[in-house]
């Protein structure tokens, strides 16, 4: 089954840095194998702790194969052995986080965040564009709206688009699937409920691309 939620951390929600792995066991537990992916994302955490947490993750969801990224940091996810780096719109370029895994004889897939239209499609050699926010969220900016999901059809076969921002249960995941997002992000929707949350989220967003 292809990746259909993304699952972004949040410690503060999650109920600490200690909690995150367990409840990752969890989510991916109650969804179908392959359906979600775990984005580390833990702005203000150094380095090491940052490592520990997303070995940690690791261990856990590589048994039931949710691939494993790391926000913005390319040492840390080629330290951890992730599965891929996602940059945010201001971070490294695509191409130079490529080059530092091949530095290192490593293959890393590469996403990256971007909130126009323009910028989704200037994305060139991503693996995956998270766009947004589609509905608004706080201190996001303005919502680009679900209909702007349908920049889809623009991009190349191989980058999945991504739609972010305001989704808050499984009717804004259909309705994002459906108007072209591969997949859904997730902050708050993912944490603040219990772990059938993300397999909700899950089958309404397959049920919204297979429906377009």
């Amino acid at each position: 089954m292809a990746v259909r939620v993304v699952v972004i951390t949040d410690r503060t929600l999650a109920g600490g840095t200690d909690a995150i792995a367990r409840r990752v066991d969890a989510m991916l537990r109650a969804a179908p194998r392959g359906s979600v992916m775990i984005q580390i994302r833990e702005k203000d955490l150094d380095g090491g702790p940052l490592l520990a947490l997303t070995r940690a993750v690791l261990e856990v969801a590589r048994p039931l194969q949710a691939p494993v990224w790391v926000n913005d940091r390319v040492d840390v996810a080629l330290a951890a052995g992730a599965d891929g780096v996602h940059l945010p719109e201001r971070g490294m370029s695509i191409g130079d986080a490529r080059a530092a895994a091949t530095a290192v004889g490593r293959s890393l897939a590469v996403g990256c965040s971007r909130h126009t239209r323009d910028a989704v499609i200037a994305a060139a050699g991503a693996d995956l564009v998270q766009y947004g926010p589609v509905w608004s969220t706080p201190n996001k900016g303005p919502a680009v709206g679900v209909d702007a999901l349908a920049v889809r059809r623009e991009l190349p076969p191989g980058t999945r688009l991504v739609a972010v921002g305001g989704i808050d249960g499984p009717a804004r995941a259909r309705h994002a699937a459906l108007s072209g997002a591969d997949a859904i992000a997730v902050i708050r929707a993912a944490w603040q409920g219990g772990p059938d949350v993300v397999a909700r989220l899950v089958e309404a967003a397959e049920a919204g691309a297979a429906a377009r």
